[in-house]
């Protein structure tokens, strides 16, 4: 039998997983990635800890499953989408890697949503602009540190940084190169007037001029990184898929009418169409791995990284056990269903309003560590309404969704959400959601599956379903109403807030 390879470069780790013919998970393995913040909305990331640890976790999974290199059919990545990487011709950094959580380009969207900019390009782009994509990060380095743009050869991303470090070859893929606001999507090119647009058309010659498919071969193992890895010279890797895309595939999401969801680092809302769908309504709209359709996505980082805050600053730091997981669920179940409290998840911003900041509202003093998780599950899962309402404006509302991530762990979290959004919720049995997309690409590239449709047939599994409470729908229903009332009402006071921590961002 031969196997297939999927990798991941995510927000916080470093992934590979290895599954057979069957979509079965054989072996995974992760690497922390450190996040550098060297300035206030600055995120960054060494690169070269980036290569070591793709280069490790390799060699650790194919240990892990006993496997060696010569039974790797083919190799898929993906990564965090947008973000900047920049790199000489030989493939050296010339600047730390910039993730896509950064904010320090947050003036250049002000300006560009007010000015005209967005109006002019989201025709050809067909998504709304944001601080740590691709194309505000090349524009604030052009008005601010030219020369780091001068010094790099190359621009890429995460995934397609990966897929470098394997064969040595510098390329774009298709549903990256469809996200960065730098494409056409009517031509599928990169457009000079659309960087005219924004600054940058004399930094646009610095992409990669060869855009591949997902499943398209992007290169072979090296024999340098076969001796490295343990990984056979000449294995193909495929062009892959962001991590978005990735995920959506992972779940099984290949008719129009069906929705998924990611309750992860960042939460993501999706549904997939023929049509080419564009509005300021819309977060965005990409190529999706299946010919002729588009994914349209609703999402920011407002999902479980709240969560992942609220356990590390208050039950990890303050001298109070960490429990695990299953307690906190269990704390959660067992605290009073109905409450005042309120949580904004917006710590790590949000696309509701640029300036809008974290909160917690209704507090009292009989608030307890309990209330508050459970007020932060609450305020994650009205989020994603948030943006699943602005999707249902372009669509009927699903009969089912699919959710998937480390949130769709919680069992209680999951009934919140099909209590929430009154509809039954079926949660994917996957849990290395990026890898396995990424590996599916491999399997279409070798000839394992016919296709992609093919692929997520086969990957896809249903581990459980969760059906709506009709007395807690109505609850919910009326405490989501505040929360958007309440959103209105506080974006003149978060602009105002934005104004006097100015200095702070220097």
């Amino acid at each position: 039998m031969r196997y297939l390879m999927g990798i991941d470069i995510g927000g916080s780790v470093a992934k590979a997983a290895i599954y057979d013919e069957r979509g079965s998970e054989i072996a995974a393995c992760g690497q922390k990635l450190t996040t550098l913040c060297p300035k206030p909305g600055y995120c960054e990331r060494n690169p070269e800890q980036i290569r070591e640890s793709i280069y490790q976790v390799v060699s650790m999974v194919l240990e892990k499953a006993n496997l060696n290199g010569g039974q790797i059919a083919a190799i898929g990545v993906t990564g965090q989408a947008n973000g900047l990487y920049m790199f000489d011709r030989g493939g050296n950094p010339t600047y730390p890697a910039i993730l896509s959580s950064d904010m320090r380009a947050r003036e250049f969207i002000r300006r560009w949503n007010y000015d005209g900019t967005l109006e002019r390009i989201l025709p050809k782009t067909r998504q709304v602009l944001w601080a740590g994509q691709t194309a505000a990060l090349v524009a604030w380095f052009a008005r601010n540190d030219p020369e780091a743009l001068e010094r790099a050869e190359v621009f890429v991303t995460a995934k397609d940084y990966a897929r470098y470090l394997l064969t040595g070859e510098f390329c774009m893929e298709t549903t990256e190169a469809s996200s960065i606001s730098l494409m056409d999507l009517n031509t599928r090119k990169l457009s000079e007037e659309i960087a005219e647009e924004l600054g940058i058309r004399k930094y646009l010659s610095k992409f990669p001029k060869k855009i591949l498919e997902s499943t398209e071969i992007g290169g072979t193992v090296t024999e340098s990184v076969a001796r490295r890895t343990g990984l056979k010279a000449g294995t193909p890797v495929v062009g892959g898929l962001i991590d978005t895309v990735a995920s959506i595939i992972s779940q099984g999401i290949t008719q129009e009418e069906q929705l998924g969801i990611i309750v992860g680092t960042w939460g993501v809302n999706a549904f997939i169409t023929r049509r080419p769908l564009h509005s300021r309504d819309l977060f965005s709209a990409f190529y999706y791995c299946l010919p002729g359709y588009h994914l349209i996505l609703e999402g920011s980082s407002t999902s479980a990284s709240n969560q992942e805050w609220f356990i590390h600053t208050f039950l990890k730091q303050n001298g109070m056990d960490f429990c695990g997981y299953d307690e906190i669920n269990r704390m959660i179940a067992e605290s009073p269903e109905k409450s005042t409290l309120l949580f904004f998840p917006f710590l790590y911003g949000t696309n509701v309003s640029i300036d809008a900041k974290s909160c917690f509202f209704g507090l009292q003093g009989s608030h307890g560590i309990p209330e508050l998780l459970r007020a932060i599950y609450e305020g994650v899962v009205f989020c994603h309404m948030y943006h699943i309402d602005r999707l249902l404006k372009f669509r009927d509302a699903p009969r089912t969704v699919r959710i998937a991530g480390g949130g769709a762990r919680s069992e209680v979290w999951m009934q919140m959400f099909a209590d929430a959004l009154g509809t039954v919720v079926e949660v994917s049995e996957a849990e290395e959601l990026g890898a396995m997309g990424a590996a599916m690409a491999a399997g279409v590239c070798s000839g394992t599956f016919d296709d992609m449709y093919h692929a997520a047939r086969q990957f896809t599994r249903i581990r459980r379903v969760f059906r709506p409470n009709a007395e807690h729908h109505a609850y919910y229903k009326e405490k989501y109403a505040m929360y958007c009332r309440l959103i209105d009402v506080m974006d003149p006071l978060w602009k105002d807030l934005a104004h006097l921590g100015e200095e702070a961002w220097g």
